[in-house]
């Protein structure tokens, strides 16, 4: 059944692009800017490229076992660029790759995706995550087997401002890598700096776990064994590996505010802090959230602030365009107090300003002119305003 999509105009444009000057990209294809729908995901996995198989498994693919767009596909000719309707086509092909009636690449996939379903309880199916690669053109041969290094140093080079772009414009939040040579490459190429935070027995070996945390609150988790190798995968260390994944994800994936139950609850872990990001609609409701928390817990913080503060505990859609501003979990229990009085005296809906941080970026939301009742008040628009405004 169709859905309604949005597609943005740097979406269509990273579609639109020629490819790079090496004879290895898979000639007739197009470039794959993602699998699924990046707009939407709150997790992405991540790889190096997409294989030749996503456009020619034994053959080229063509009509119902065609799973993204080609030349032959978009009436495209090779070496010009695509046109405004044939890009925005390739765009949604991509978006849709994970649909029911698609024909995905599910020997690839399906491993990934069991291992989300088991540490998210989501996956590439319904929407909760989608996949990446640092390099948006399949290759002949593989990555691995692509002898000249110059191809290779191209080829990231020119997907590295595009991958970067989505990140930043996407709803990701949580990037897994999958492998050695993925987890390698991110570092290598000055996206992440791994932290190791533990280990798994695999065989005779071990699998090493990592994290990272990058720019505007995304978070990194690695591991340095390819659940397609195959050798050593089995099923019993992939569940080992989405629980010890799970507590890490927790924090970032989104679930939705449920309706107040009779005692008014509101799930908080062990510490008081709310286990993972909560998706509410407006003041209202985030009033509500931040009313049961106060009530339920004793924490300091709405969040637990670990070795980083600026990462999202409850996600607010609000009134202004398809704006989502977050509330950090670093967030002071004297802050929400505060807002709770400010709301009772003045009413849930009363108006929010838009400011500057620090920076210069006008991404802060306040509820009150007044310095002690902003104080540990931590709240901002995910995309920053051109000017000052009210909510």
């Amino acid at each position: 059944m169709d859905r309604l999509m949005r597609i943005e105009q740097w979406q269509v444009d990273m579609a639109k692009r020629t490819p790079p000057s090496v004879d290895t990209f898979v000639q007739g294809s197009t470039p794959v800017i993602s699998f699924g729908d990046p707009l939407t995901a709150e997790v992405a996995t991540i790889g190096i490229n997409p294989s030749r198989r996503e456009f020619d498994d034994g053959g080229w693919l063509r009509g119902s076992k065609r799973r993204l767009a080609t030349l032959d596909s978009l009436g495209a000719a090779p070496g010009q660029e695509l046109t405004q309707e044939q890009a925005r086509q390739a765009v949604e092909d991509c978006n849709r790759y994970f649909d029911h009636d698609r024909n995905h690449y599910h020997k690839w996939f399906g491993p990934l995706d069991k291992l989300l379903a088991a540490a998210i309880g989501g996956g590439y199916g319904d929407g909760t995550a989608c996949h990446l690669d640092l390099v948006q053109w399949a290759t002949d041969p593989v990555w691995g087997k692509l002898a000249n290094r110059a191809d290779k140093e191209a080829l990231l080079r020119e997907g590295r401002p595009h991958l970067e772009l989505l990140l930043a414009r996407s709803n990701v939040r949580l990037i897994l890598a999958n492998g050695r040579a993925v987890v390698d490459q991110l570092q290598r190429i000055g996206i992440v700096r791994w932290q190791e935070i533990g280990r798994l027995p695999l065989g005779l070996g071990t699998c090493t776990l990592l994290q990272s945390q990058g720019d505007d609150s995304l978070r990194y988790v690695g591991w340095s064994t390819n659940l397609q190798a195959g050798r050593g995968v089995s099923n019993e260390f992939k569940e080992r590996l989405a629980a010890a994944i799970a507590p890490l994800a927790a924090p970032v994936v989104v679930r939705d505010l449920e309706p107040g139950t009779s005692d008014g609850r509101l799930e908080v872990d062990a510490s008081g802090h709310l286990p993972r990001v909560l998706r509410v609609v407006g003041k209202e409701q985030l009033t509500e959230a931040l009313r049961r928390w106060y009530d339920e817990s004793d924490a300091a913080t709405v969040g637990d602030v670990g070795l980083f503060g600026g990462r999202p505990a409850i996600a607010i859609a609000i009134d202004l365009g398809d704006k989502t501003a977050v509330l950090n979990v670093d967030t002071k229990r004297s802050a929400v107090a505060a807002y709770l009085e400010h709301a009772r005296t003045n009413g849930v809906d009363a108006p929010w300003r838009v400011v500057a941080n620090t920076r210069g970026n006008v991404n802060k939301v306040i509820f009150s002119d007044e310095p002690a009742a902003a104080a540990g008040w931590y709240v901002y628009l995910r995309k920053p305003l051109v000017e000052p405004a009210t909510l």
